[in-house]
């Protein structure tokens, strides 16, 4: 993806679809010299399908191959184009011109971006994925969490816990579902889902059978979670006193006394169930677990789920 150097440096700077330098905290590259302004200049990918610079009425001016532009003014950058923020001392180097890539930048701190690389990103960690964040069919990134789920647009800000990401998520180029683009994925709407339960609930294996062919996916502890939920979904075998509505779906702290587990190990089932059946070929896996944050309540996203008990003796 897009990099500039500053001259001299170990590291480089990856570039969002805007980048702002300057010595503003809000700046994603940050130059604390007197001589650069709060928000100096942006680096952005055009439409044109290129990178350009543009002063942004800086006190002391920019500079494109040691060439003041003037105020406002923008220049299409090419690789290996030096770029001056208010100096022509330790100018910045164009490294790579590519398209930018989306990613997640820390608002604070010299962490590195988060490149959404994969389909579903866990947050704050693997460990403690009080949010998820993943890629739709249509290529809409969205967020999903205890307390609020929808689509993210570029810019968005991040919270969990200390931290906090910046969402940079530049326009797709192609606007055809993932799924069309890839015929050997599938969605969720077209896959059976079945647990295989043994008689002590100890061991529960799911498969799928999607494409008309069957795939297990072994045996997990988490497949646990998919059973109570497919309990719910299907209104049977359902403890006395679970808070299930006519729709499948159950409370928070209902499903965590069903479970006796934290809420933090029921968002690591979640996220790992999600894992799986993405790695299994699922293009909407997150969809396998629906939630309404207002209300606090949880559901599986299918109906089509067979539960098989073993039989006794």
């Amino acid at each position: 993806m897009a990099r500039v150097r500053r001259r001299g440096a170990l590291s480089s700077h990856e570039l969002s679809a805007e980048t702002i330098v300057g010595r503003a905290p809000s700046a994603m590259i940050r130059v604390q010299q007197s001589y650069v302004s709060s928000h100096h200049a942006s680096l952005r990918w055009t439409e044109r399908k290129c990178w350009e610079v543009k002063d942004l009425q800086s006190k002391n001016g920019t500079y494109v191959n040691r060439d003041r532009i003037a105020a406002g003014e923008k220049v299409k950058l090419e690789l290996g184009d030096e770029l001056g923020f208010g100096s022509l001392s330790e100018p910045f180097v164009m490294e790579d011109v590519s398209p930018p890539r989306p990613m997640l930048v820390p608002t604070e701190g010299e962490l590195p971006p988060i490149f959404l690389d994969q389909q579903l990103i866990a947050l704050p960690s693997l460990d403690q994925p009080d949010i998820t964040v993943f890629q739709a069919p249509s290529g809409e990134w969205q967020l999903d969490s205890r307390d609020l789920a929808g689509p993210l647009q570029d810019g968005d800000l991040i919270r969990v816990a200390q931290h906090s990401w910046r969402c940079c998520l530049p326009t797709p180029t192609d606007d055809t579902d993932v799924i069309d683009r890839f015929p050997s994925l599938f969605a969720l709407a077209d896959v059976d889902l079945l647990l295989d339960v043994s008689r002590d609930e100890e061991q529960i294996e799911l498969s799928l059978r999607a494409l008309g062919r069957p795939m297990s996916l072994g045996v997990k502890a988490c497949y646990y979670l998919l059973l109570m939920l497919g309990r719910c979904r299907l209104h049977c075998d359902l403890p006395p006193g679970a808070d299930v509505n006519e729709e499948g779906w159950i409370s928070v702290s209902s499903l965590l006394d069903l479970l006796r587990v934290s809420e933090q190990r029921l968002n690591v089932d979640i996220f790992r169930i999600r894992q799986e059946l993405r790695a299994a070929g699922v293009v909407d896996a997150a969809a396998i677990v629906e939630r309404q944050p207002p209300r606090r309540l949880l559901r599986l996203g299918s109906q089509r789920i067979e539960i098989r008990l073993a039989q006794s003796g």
